[in-house]
């Protein structure tokens, strides 16, 4: 054994712990409980790459509940669970569609605050999963379980960029307000024989071999106001 190298390394240790030991020490857990308000649409593009804007937004909600770990630095890490509704309508050929889709969502995340005394500003960016419990399309007055025929599909992910402030009430009780833009990543659209059946559903009317290169995707803004309780 090479007693240098291993009294080299029991420094280097020692070192790396009397680093983060104070860190961890002035770390603190929170439980976040939190409900939005959301502006919900589909962003479709045509196999030729053309944004369609024919779709217009719903308002819809959300919840969570979830967990944070922030460092005395102003670093934090923060993750939930909750349910998410999304969805979109538009008006094609005379008939009335509307989209509405209820997700079982997943994030996890980090961010960075700047405590200004009482209140403490604060940018957070997470990655989301989204798995779909339910999609119904209406047209007129006739519903359609788009899960059950097979054009949607139930894995969604993407991205959330929150800024937000923190209203400190008291060494265990935090109010946070935040707004957040919501991007899908995934193509929702389900393929059969080569052909995009979610994108007929839509109402764009077509359901064509040259339709495959066409992408639906989930986007959302959202306004949330929540509570976050100190972890002792």
């Amino acid at each position: 054994m090479n007693l240098k190298k291993l009294h080299r390394n029991l420094l280097l240790l020692g070192l790396l712990i009397s680093i983060a030991a104070p860190v961890a020490l002035n770390a603190q857990s929170r439980l976040l409980i939190d409900a939005s308000q959301q502006v919900t649409n589909f962003r479709f593009m045509d196999s030729e790459g053309v944004l369609d804007k024919a779709y217009s937004p719903v308002y819809s909600g959300a919840y969570n509940v979830g967990y944070a770990y922030e460092l005395d630095f102003g670093l934090f890490f923060r993750g939930g669970v909750g349910m998410r509704q999304a969805g979109a309508t538009m008006v094609y050929d005379a008939a009335n569609y509307q989209w509405d889709l209820q997700y079982l969502s997943t994030k996890i995340g980090a961010g960075y605050q700047i405590e200004l005394g009482m209140f403490s500003p604060y940018i957070t960016v997470s990655g989301f999963y989204g798995f779909l419990l339910k999609a119904n399309q209406r047209i007129n007055n006739e519903d359609f379980d788009i899960i059950e025929s097979g054009a949607i599909i139930r894995h969604d992910v993407g991205i959330i960029f929150s800024p937000g402030v923190n209203v400190n009430i008291s060494e265990a009780i935090t109010v946070y307000g935040e707004f957040s833009f919501l991007k899908g990543l995934q193509n929702v659209e389900a393929e059969s024989d080569g052909k995009t059946t979610f994108s007929y559903l839509l109402g764009t009317g077509k359901m064509a071999e040259d339709a495959t290169g066409q992408v639906s995707t989930n986007t959302a803004y959202a306004i949330t106001l929540g509570l976050s309780f100190a972890i002792q």
